[in-house]
């Protein structure tokens, strides 16, 4: 057995400030009244107080780095951090399920990355382990390893270009300028945005003093209603500039290949970040859209996975491809997902008089907002009645997408929330637990509910079908029990 401990790259020190960054801030707070006070009392400026805080600060994060080495050998990765209490993490090899990788822009010409590694047995919100700042050739080693190669030569691992014959892929996916574009301009993601830009502008206008306020109003009293409308135009085109770049960075020259039962994606301008995950991990698949897509017929594809390295740190979504036509999903996913359908399947839907179920409780809902506007605000109460028509809109909507079908060995399930559509493909063998709910109102409606959990992430996720007909929601939970 072979075993060498390394250090991180110096620059980890930088990290491990950065990562702690509110610690230092509150650290910085509470101490800046002991220093004054100190300082004062024995004559020298505060910032001397400050500096040699600062300088502790360096100090404390420079031990823990000199404290975090790591060993790898034949069998295993070893991981060793600490200071006062030391933990040594040891991850074998065979367990490695997923590699996922991080790299900055600034950081290429140095080939430095974050490495993070997840085991099978992993359990927890956060990867098994994580190397903050290594150098590229880290990470090939480790996946020569992970892939049964022990028998690397040191002078191999120098240069972290030198790879091995790699593995025949299964196949391989691109996303070109267009489909990029078409998938940036069709977010709905620029809402949120256009929100905290007016809430913004508001804290804005109150922190302007009011003696200002005055002044500049009645010079443009009569031009007020132009300048609102200006802002508001303006805030609306930020809005979607910001939303389209964000997403066009973040999906930057996205990359998808399969090879040996191993998914592979890249992605990111800025930031280039990577995920290894086996196939095998993929509990269900998700084919979303939301309304503006589904007229564009387009979707985006994304893998629930047992997981938590992802698309998204805190949904563990894995993205696989963000924008295909809806008659080429399946066709162009097969290839990557080889139990996914070879060809799209008509669902079945609710019988209309099942909509009202489905609009009255969205109605409802919005009564929450309604209500105590109209009894604080009287007659201005009036403006959120539009709330309503909005619930009464996407109640109708959730209704529309219900849908499901079992197509072999694999139950799909659509749903429609907040304006966006959700197909879910899932294996029999991946369903972790089911549930037939009907209330006693129910039941003289003939209606019930499916309740599917899958693993998702760390955790588990929660696919529902409402108002379905009873003797389809008892069809399909004996489909589930006797399968």
């Amino acid at each position: 057995m072979t075993s060498n401990k390394q250090h991180l790259n110096p620059l980890s020190i930088l990290y491990f400030i950065f990562r702690h960054s509110w610690d230092t801030i509150l650290l910085i707070i509470i101490g800046s009244g002991p220093i004054t006070n100190w300082s004062t009392a024995i004559g020298v400026t505060p910032w001397l107080g400050f500096t040699a805080l600062a300088i502790l600060i360096v100090g404390w994060h420079t031990v823990r780095y000199l404290c975090f080495t790591f060993e790898i050998n034949d069998e295993m990765l070893t991981i060793n951090t600490g200071i006062l209490v030391k933990k040594h993490t040891h991850i074998p090899y065979s367990r490695i399920q997923t590699v996922q990788h991080q790299q900055w822009f600034f950081l290429v010409p140095f080939h430095l990355e974050k490495l993070q590694i997840e085991t099978a047995g992993h359990d927890d919100h956060s990867p098994e382990a994580v190397l903050p700042l290594v150098n590229e050739r880290i990470r090939t080693e480790i996946e020569r390893k992970r892939m049964g190669d022990s028998s690397v030569s040191d002078d191999a691992t120098e240069d972290f270009s030198e790879r091995l014959t790699p593995p025949v892929r299964h196949a391989d996916y691109e996303i070109n300028p267009h489909e990029l574009n078409v998938f940036a301009m069709t977010s709905l993601g620029v809402f949120p945005i256009i929100g905290a830009l007016f809430a913004i502008y508001g804290k804005v206008q109150e922190a302007i003093p009011q003696r200002l306020i005055d002044s500049v109003t009645n010079t443009i009293i009569h031009q007020s209603a132009i300048i609102l409308g200006v802002v508001g135009v303006l805030i609306v085109v930020l809005s979607i500039a910001g939303s389209y770049l964000t997403i066009v960075q973040k999906y930057y020259k996205f990359r998808l290949n399969s090879e040996d039962d191993q998914l592979k994606t890249e992605q990111g301008l800025f930031q280039r970040n990577s995920v290894t995950i086996p196939t095998a991990r993929i509990q269900a698949l998700r084919i979303k859209q939301n309304v503006i897509r589904q007229w564009c017929h387009i979707s985006t594809v994304q893998a629930l996975a047992a997981s938590s390295a992802g698309d998204d740190e805190k949904s563990n979504d894995l993205m696989i491809l963000p924008v295909v036509k809806n008659d080429q999903v399946f066709d162009t996913l097969h290839p990557f997902v080889n139990w996914a359908p070879k060809q799209f399947s008509q669902l079945d839907h609710l019988a209309k008089r099942s909509y009202w179920y489905f609009i009255r409780n969205a109605s409802l809902i919005s009564l929450i907002v309604i209500l105590p506007c109209l009894y604080f605000f009287k007659v201005w109460g009036l403006l959120s009645l539009p709330v309503l028509l909005i619930g009464i809109l996407m109640g109708w909507y959730s209704a529309a997408n219900t849908g499901w079908k079992v197509v072999d060995n694999q139950l799909i399930l659509q749903g429609g929330h907040f304006f966006t559509r959700s197909q879910y493909v899932i294996p029999h063998k991946n369903i972790q637990s089911f549930l037939f709910v009907q209330s006693i109102w129910m039941t003289h409606t003939k209606l019930a509910h499916i309740r599917v959990n899958v693993r998702h992430g760390n955790s588990n996720q929660l696919i529902e079908i409402r108002y379905l007909p009873e003797v389809t929601g008892k069809e399909i939970f004996k489909w589930l029990q006797n399968r």
